[in-house]
């Protein structure tokens, strides 16, 4: 078993915004490109969009942005999303220290988690493997939701 390694969350700030664009493109080109085909002006109308409703939370390993989430307080639900990490990182057990801090917040809030991503995205296996079962599906996108074994 390898060690996760270790990093820090912070509030993006203003100068993050062309990183989080960088950031989605270099993470999501391919399944973007996949199930909708990618279009450099449709994709920045939407990650302004994003950046003006809710700001993500920035994962930071040495100092250095590298990865993005958010959780969304929807009322009945909380909603994990822009949860991107840079290939340079992934694989070092971050996004499931990432995760399992989201579910902490889910079961302290007494509120399920939910989730969704593109279908032919692989995170899908990191979400079963953290114990989120499928919902749903449409030919975009696949829905699912943190199960906790204990129930």
């Amino acid at each position: 078993m390898t060690r996760a390694a270790s990093f820090a969350i912070r509030p993006a700030y203003d100068e993050d915004y062309e990183f989080l664009f960088d950031l989605k493109k270099r993470t999501e080109f391919e399944p973007i490109k996949h199930v909708f085909g990618w279009d450099e002006t449709v994709q920045r109308r939407i990650h302004a969009e994003e950046w003006l409703e809710e700001r993500p939370l920035i994962i930071e390993s040495k100092g250095k942005a590298i990865g993005s989430y958010l959780v969304q307080n929807q009322g009945d639900k909380l909603y994990f999303c822009r949860f991107f990490i840079l290939p340079s990182h992934q694989g070092l057990g971050i996004g499931s220290q990432i995760l399992k801090m989201a579910i902490r917040q889910a079961q302290q809030q007494q509120l399920p988690l939910t989730l969704s991503y593109l279908q032919s995205n692989r995170v899908g296996a990191l979400y079963q493997r953290m114990g989120f079962v499928q919902t749903g599906e449409d030919k975009e996108f696949v829905y699912m939701q943190y199960v906790n074994p204990s129930e």
